[in-house]
């Protein structure tokens, strides 16, 4: 993924160099401008990527956990055991024992008992110093959690998969909106040139009859009448020019472009056989992003309810320390210790039964709304097939409509130079063509959107996109 969004940026370059060099614009070079420059694009870019540092976090889980533990401790005085007790008692026995012997004399039991007291040590036992250090080595393992682990792993894993279709949602949706605003500036254009030509065959129109006037072919009336229709397309065409300008600055919006001048080349697409929205609903089924991701989220549920299950089961762990700095260890700390440990939670306050309840009810949420967006989208394909299929049938309706009012057009305007026409005619005929012609643009435009928006619900608007590139290539071949 990281790849392709360097290779729009790539690209990017070039679709900017060659959009200004001729002043034209393919949608091919606004959908890759828009990708690369996207900020929701690159979020979800890097989301995806913290979503897959957190699920190799979890992965850590499973190794034994090995540290260093040192610290500089001060309590208020020495730990010290005091057995002087046990000292004198010694002296004053032997002492009491040499009294009643009577064979000495007071000075002779007074010069033992200062030798006893010089001869015997201090019998009180320091166990710590006020100040002591301690620096070790650990090691810690979890053998077994209740399947927490487990469940957090794959509670990652499926993180890193929402994160996924987050960016193909953002990517997918990023491409609708190209394609609408770009065939909507299209269709403005579209709408410009037509209204330009209806101007340009009105002023030659206002010409021919102003020429016919002056020779007494026409009323005045008819030359008033063909004023006023130039008036008219005057301001049609310069409220076009307006409203091209306005769509050409919301695409330049989205695709991080000036587009303001420039001239929109890709043609309206046309499919001339569309299949059966059955056809569509089966593939929005299996891949409409949405609802894989309220899949997801049920598999997500799911899985944090089996970390809570494991909270009802012991855990177990193995242990080992080894003391490296030895100065300061007592007669009761051992230089190394090893071992396991387990531990059960008894009685939390109900928090563990809640929590694991409280999951159950949200996966029946889920499950009411997947069924919910079952619905949305069987609706929402039903709509827009029934939009592209009814925008194709007005357009191809239009073709004999359009044959029709130019034939017309041609009649009355040699009735017109032959005075057998009047200036009402020829002006009611040219608006006709216009009408047509703007009514076919519009057709094309419907299509396209709905089609775009029908292809975006089965989360396939990437493939519509690489066809368009493709299309615009074998033209350009």
């Amino acid at each position: 993924m990281k790849k392709s969004i360097s290779v729009f940026c790539g690209l990017f370059l070039l679709v900017t160099t060659s959009l200004f060099a001729d002043g034209s614009l393919t949608l091919e070079e606004a959908l890759k401008s828009a990708i690369a420059k996207n900020e929701l694009i690159n979020a979800s870019v890097k989301t995806k990527e913290f979503s897959e540092y957190e699920l190799k976090a979890a992965k850590g889980k499973y190794f034994p956990n090995i540290f260093l533990d040192g610290s500089v401790n001060k309590i208020n005085s020495p730990i010290v055991l005091g057995l002087n007790s046990a000292r004198s008692a010694i002296i004053e026995t032997s002492v009491a024992t040499l009294k009643a012997a009577g064979t000495r004399s007071t000075e002779e039991i007074a010069f033992f008992k200062a030798q006893l007291e010089s001869k015997l040590p201090n019998f009180d036992m320091k166990f710590q110093d006020s100040l002591f250090y301690k620096f070790s080595a650990g090691v810690t393992w979890p053998l077994f959690t209740g399947g927490k682990i487990s469940a957090n792993t794959k509670a990652k894993e499926i993180q890193v998969s929402m994160s996924q279709l987050e960016y193909e949602k953002t990517l997918n949706s990023t491409i609708t909106s190209v394609i609408e605003s770009y065939f909507r500036a299209k269709l403005a254009q579209e709408a410009r040139n037509i209204r330009k030509d209806y101007l340009n065959d009105i002023i030659q129109y206002n010409d021919n009859a102003q020429k016919l006037f002056n020779v007494g072919m026409i009323s005045k009336a008819n030359k008033l009448r063909a004023e006023v229709a130039l008036a008219q397309a005057t301001r049609e065409y310069q409220k076009s020019e307006r409203d091209l300008q306005l769509a050409l600055v919301v695409l330049s919006d989205i695709i991080g472009l000036d587009a303001k001048n420039s001239n929109l080349v890709t043609d309206f697409k046309k499919i001339e056989n569309m299949n059966n929205s059955q056809y569509y609903e089966n593939i929005a089924i299996s891949n409409n992003i949405s609802l894989k991701n309220l899949e997801h989220k049920k598999e997500l549920i799911s899985q944090k309810k089996k970390s809570i299950k494991g909270n009802f089961l012991p855990t177990v762990a193995a242990f080992g320390k080894y003391e490296i700095y030895k100065h300061n260890l007592t007669l009761f700390e051992p230089e190394w210790v090893a071992g396991l440990s387990a531990r059960l939670d008894l009685f939390k306050g109900g928090e563990d039964y809640n929590e694991f309840k409280a999951y159950n009810t949200q996966l029946e949420v889920i499950d009411l709304y997947i069924k919910n967006a079952n619905k949305m989208i069987v609706t929402a394909i039903k709509k827009y097939h029934h939009e592209a299929k009814a925008a194709l049938e007005q357009y191809e309706s239009l073709k004999s409509s359009q044959k029709l009012t130019e034939e017309n057009l041609n009649l009355y305007k040699k009735s017109f130079t032959e005075g057998l026409a009047t200036s009402i005619e020829v002006v009611d005929a040219e608006l006709a063509l216009e009408k047509v012609r703007l009514e076919q643009s519009q057709a094309l435009f419907e299509f396209n959107v709905a089609y775009a928006h029908l292809i975006d619900v089965c989360a396939n608007s990437q493939i519509l996109m690489n066809k368009i590139i493709g299309e615009t290539k074998k033209n350009e071949k």
